[in-house]
């Protein structure tokens, strides 16, 4: 049997439910097909110097049991934060497996205090016996970018969708489930709260539906979940805007509490412009639910998104348009829309997680 040492700076905690969810999904997968996988994890850590210190002890744990663990494969998750320990072990004992696995921007910079990570994941790479990246869109990148051969660049959708738990249930038992008020019709966002992840387009877009009378018109409400660095300034747009009324906002939840959220809704919308977004698998999630999805046209959802064929798609950042896709969607007849929903739901089930569990088991043979 082989032993993978899994690493990663991110894996959900009681507190942060969602946070690396998708790599104890992959563990608990590689586990099931008789590996043996011991870990080296970080949780999610908002004290500047506990993460710091988070982060020596991480690095020296990973050394000392790559070291002396009789491992195979050393695993790791978002190159440019955890492979440091990992890259001094591959140098020590070159016979050992480095699998290096893309998520975001650890290789694409979004902003440029990314800048560094992509400085540091250009040199971790070149010690990968294989890179796993979650889309065709981040293959490229890697091809382009970091000149990765192809060959040695696996593209596994970060543990998939659960297609047997993301299931379509009746919206007046999600609503309730949900506590949310039975006699409003729901448009909903879940991400972090940070740039570029498109919380600013989906408020926009609230005004926007205002002004087009559609949130009387068709009785909506807006759910936003999800936390992050930006709350303060979504906040300030929110009021500004004097939207508030229109808005009920949640923490994040587990992936068991977030298939009754996806069923209280009539539109899931997922308006990212961040160029390090590399799958999104909320969006999979939503169209596993049956739930309408929107989402931007471009980056990780183009791998999916099929405009007017398993959903609708708009230009990043372009609120109007997104406002008229929701008005579309509205005035949609009823066997459309069923007929888009269970083309969502065909394409989540090719992201299903036992359906592509070869992908990554082929890295690892």
């Amino acid at each position: 049997m082989k032993k993978i040492l899994l690493i990663s700076n991110m894996y959900p905690s009681e507190k942060f439910k969602h946070y690396g969810v998708f790599v104890q999904n992959v563990e608990n997968l590689l586990k099931e097909n008789k590996f043996i996988v011991k870990k080296v994890v970080m949780t999610k850590q908002t004290n500047f110097v506990l993460k710091l210190i988070g982060y020596i002890i991480f690095h020296l744990k990973v050394i000392f049991r790559g070291l002396f663990g009789n491992y195979d494969y050393l695993y790791v998750h978002f190159v440019s934060h955890s492979s440091l320990g990992a890259v001094i072990v591959k140098k020590i004992k070159p016979g050992t497996k480095l699998i290096l696995n893309c998520h975001g921007n650890d290789v694409v910079a979004d902003t440029e205090k990314d800048f560094p990570n992509i400085k540091r994941s250009r040199k971790y790479l070149q010690y990968a016996d294989k890179v796993v990246v979650p889309s065709n869109y981040f293959k490229k990148v890697l091809i382009d970018n970091y000149g990765i051969l192809k060959d040695k660049i696996f593209v596994y959708p970060s543990g998939g969708v659960n297609t047997s738990l993301f299931i379509n249930k009746d919206t007046a038992v999600a609503k309730k489930n949900s506590h949310l008020n039975s006699n409003y019709n729901y448009i909903g966002f879940i991400s972090r709260i940070e740039k570029d992840k498109g919380w600013d387009t989906f408020i926009y877009m609230i005004k926007e539906l205002e002004k087009m009378e559609l949130i009387t018109k068709y009785n909506l409400r807006f759910l936003m979940v999800g936390i992050g660095d930006e709350e303060y300034l979504m906040n300030d747009i929110i009021k500004e805007l004097e939207v508030e009324k229109y808005i009920e906002r949640r923490k994040m939840f587990s992936q068991d509490e977030l298939v009754n959220i996806y069923n209280s809704l009539d539109l899931f919308i997922f308006p990212t412009s961040r160029k390090s977004d590399s799958l999104g698998l909320v969006g999979l999630e939503a169209m596993s639910t049956e739930t309408f999805t929107i989402a931007t046209n471009g980056y990780g959802p183009s791998d999916y998104m099929q405009d007017g064929i398993n959903g609708l798609t708009f230009s990043k950042e372009d609120y109007k348009e997104l406002s008229s896709k929701v008005e579309m969607y509205y005035e949609m007849d009823t066997k459309e829309k069923e007929k888009i929903k269970k083309e969502g739901r065909k394409t989540a089930i090719l992201y299903d997680t036992l359906k592509t569990q070869y992908k990554i088991l082929e890295v690892f043979e």
